[in-house]
């Protein structure tokens, strides 16, 4: 039997099989290996600029850094400045008047903090005193206790003689007497110990000159830095325009929020300090204010002076309690009370973010990049969530979450964390019904599952299903059913699990608003199980479906659901929002055999708790006359002049 024309084409089926050049054709690919080597090359591009910035940013902190801190002032300073435009003042005197104010300021506080060091460095020295008692005391107390005493002696012997045996055979050694060299150090001309005491204050001065004439230039020339901003940075107007917009009023905020923050915990340090007897309490408020500038650290920097002179002034320890227990009070209040109350969003930045924005700037730009970090910071997820091409910038560093709630809830059903979905189902509960909780977030992440069914393994469709059906317990043990007594109702999903899970939700939400309601799997209506299926004293089946319901399923399901109960009134439910339905209409219901056709799951419970009937739901047309009605149908289920019901056929 000849095989080579099966065997070729079974070739030219392969995907390595050769073409006529010879060439396997996996290797002959160009629309797979085009896209992916143009990704590998943006992501290099991408990396590369992301390496030079970081590097421009290092080598050029001597010119960025006073160019950044004047931007930083002129968020604080241009406000004055335009008060003072729409008051009829010239640009240029305002800019003199503002820039003359905050010199005066900074001159009146360098002046009384000169003062008070002055003051506090000629009292140092009779504390000294002081605080050589309190150390000797210190070490009379731990030396009396001697708790590792004993352990510490055997160290010692233990070094010393291990010490004398490594000598004793170390080979070669030399019993010369070793000589002592002293250098004389040169003698520095009174030039020279000039220029050692300016030096270091040379780049601190040469800092602040700098910042200043950039902060008059910023005020001066605003508006047109701001025009060339925009043009620098391109695209769509609208966009960039709100990005600077928002930007210069969240750093406002944040600066005029920390300020006052800032004051409402120093001005009571300093009365509390000064209530305690602490010298130099305005000095020590002053500095406190000034340091929580400084994230993390600088309420640190700022409690450790007056703690150490409280230490060194008392001869007792009253003073030192007394003023950590006024910082650790402070602290309380100003992380738990004033810090929420008053930041609120004004920044946008996780915790997180703040945390590493403040190491970032802080490696590359020293103690200055910790002032700079946080507005740099925000004005980097600012431009992130206004430009589309630095959105990973709001992603990474934002607060505002990245998953909206059924997004979030699917996720951690996939990962198999169903108590992180039971956590986010009570905190809901919380603040929302149990019905707005199903609708919203637990019914759209189950459509989610169901639309990634074809992409997603088995395994993680079975996490899925059972981290629902887990969470549909648990908050039936939280939110239980209301007593109520009437005619039952029965849920049933038509056709998937996905089905099934929406009715024991619908079940279970009319369960709580006080319905008797419960809940079938779609495989209890299947041709093996559903003649056996007990109706009992049911007075109303809801077939719930997440798609829209075929015809020959519904009408077979329909039919004999009647005969197991010819009086029972049926309901089919398409659980996914109606946006994303096209199911028959209302008009259409009678040709499935069914009652009503409603489209939601809210919809479905307006109408099962008869609520907002007419506006919502709109009779369907009867099947049969209405002489064939069975006695006792509901008033919700018929028309104006009709009493539906079907007979099968």
């Amino acid at each position: 039997m000849n095989r080579g024309p099966d065997r070729s084409a079974a070739e030219a089926r392969r995907p390595d099989a050769p073409d006529a050049s010879g060439v396997p054709a996996d290797l002959d690919e160009p629309d797979d290996a085009g896209p992916r080597l143009r990704r590998m090359l943006i992501t290099s591009l991408t990396l590369l600029c992301a390496a030079l910035v970081v590097a421009g940013l290092y080598f050029g902190a001597d010119i960025l850094v006073p160019l950044t801190l004047a931007a930083l002032l002129g968020f604080v300073l241009d406000p004055l400045v335009k008060r003072l435009t729409r008051w009829r003042w010239p640009r240029a005197l305002a800019v003199t008047v503002v820039m003359m104010f905050t010199a005066g300021v900074l001159a009146c506080t360098t002046v009384f903090v000169g003062s008070q060091l002055a003051q506090l460095s000629q009292d140092l020295p009779t504390y000294q005193s002081t605080i050589q008692k309190k150390l000797r005391t210190l070490r009379q107390s731990i030396v009396a206790r001697r708790p590792f005493g004993d352990a510490s002696r055997m160290i010692t012997v233990v070094e010393s003689e291990v010490d004398a045996t490594r000598r004793a055979l170390a080979p070669g050694k030399s019993t010369a007497a070793a000589t002592r060299v002293q250098v004389e150090p040169t003698p520095v001309s009174p030039l020279q110990a000039l220029l050692d005491l300016v030096s270091p204050l040379l780049k601190p001065v040469a800092t602040a000159g700098l910042v200043l004439v950039f902060l008059i230039f910023i005020l001066l020339g605003s508006s047109d830095l701001r025009d060339r901003a925009l043009r620098l940075v391109g695209g769509n107007l609208h966009q960039t325009t709100d990005a600077m917009n928002e930007a210069a009023q969240r750093v406002s905020r944040y600066l005029t929020m920390q300020l006052l923050i800032n004051l409402l915990y120093g001005l009571p340090f300093a009365v509390g300090l000064w209530l305690i007897g602490v010298p130099g309490a305005p000095l020590w408020g002053l500095l406190s204010i000034t340091l929580r500038f400084l994230p993390y650290v600088g309420s640190i920097i700022g409690a450790v002076f007056p703690l150490t002179l409280a230490f060194a002034v008392d001869p007792g320890w009253d003073m030192f309690l007394w003023t950590a227990a006024l910082v650790l009070t402070l602290e309380i209040v100003s992380n738990n009370l004033a810090e929420p109350l008053l930041y609120g969003s004004s920044t946008g930045l996780g915790p997180l973010a703040v945390l590493v924005s403040a190491t970032f700037w802080t490696v590359l730009w020293g103690p200055v990049g910790l002032v700079l970090a946080t507005p740099l910071t925000v004005c980097l997820v600012v431009m992130g969530r206004h430009l589309p091409q630095l959105r990973f910038l709001d992603v990474l560093l934002g607060s505002d979450p990245v998953f909206d709630a059924p997004t979030r809830l699917y996720q951690r059903l996939l990962a198999g964390n169903v108590e992180e979905a039971i956590d986010q189902a009570e905190c809901a509960l919380q603040q929302e019904p149990l019905r707005r909780f199903y609708a919203g977030t637990a019914l759209p992440a189950l459509a989610l599952a169901q639309r990634e069914h074809e992409r997603s393994a088995l395994e993680h469709r079975r996490r899925v299903q059972r981290g629902l059906s887990a969470l549909v317990r648990d908050l039936r043990a939280a939110v239980p059913p209301v007593p109520a007594t009437g005619e039952p109702l029965l849920c049933i999903g038509l056709r998937t699990d996905a089905d099934g899970l929406a009715a024991q939700m619908l079940a279970h939400a009319l369960a709580a608003e006080g319905l008797p309601a419960q809940a079938l799997p779609a495989a209890r209506i299947s041709a093996e199980q559903i003649t056996g299926l007990a109706l009992g004293g049911t007075a109303t089946v809801v077939l719930v479906s997440g798609q829209p319901p075929p015809g020959v399923v519904v009408r077979y399901v329909c039919r004999r659901l009647r005969r197991e109960r010819p009086g029972v009134q049926l309901v089919i439910s398409t659980w996914t929002p109606p946006a994303a339905n096209a199911g028959p209409g209302p008009d259409q219901a009678a040709e499935l055999g069914v009652d009503r056709h409603v489209d939601g799951f809210e919809a479905t419970l307006d109408l099962l708790l008869m609520r907002d009937e007419g506006a919502a739901l709109p009779p369907s047309a009867a099947a049969t006359p209405p002489a064939a009605a069975p006695a006792g149908t509901p008033g919700w289920m018929a028309g104006p002049n009709e009493a539906p019901s079907y007979s099968p056929k």
